[in-house]
């Protein structure tokens, strides 16, 4: 690849991150929390694990903030968001 190829790419790159309401150690928190729980339980297709871990390590306001956002990462119950989820902060 020459300069300018690279230029392009590391611009791509930096265009497609985003701003998530959880940083990347929250983030990876979360998915620790979710992994541990689904390997002793079943995925009941909601988020009872992930509010769980919110209960614990988020002021109750941001709850919903962080249900819409993982939601919009396709992250519709724990194990989606295990599997979806802050894919861009290469945990």
């Amino acid at each position: 690849m020459d300069d300018r190829s690279n230029i392009m790419k590391m611009e791509y790159k930096t265009q497609q991150k985003k701003e998530h309401l959880l940083t990347p150690d929250q983030a990876a928190s979360l998915l620790q929390y979710i992994e541990l729980r689904l390997q002793y339980h079943t995925c009941k297709h909601n988020h009872r694990f992930t509010q769980e871990w919110l209960e614990q390590n988020m002021d109750f306001m941001k709850h919903n903030d962080v249900l819409d956002e993982l939601e919009n990462m396709e992250g519709y119950c724990d194990c989606a968001v295990l599997l979806n989820c802050y894919e861009d902060y290469e945990l």
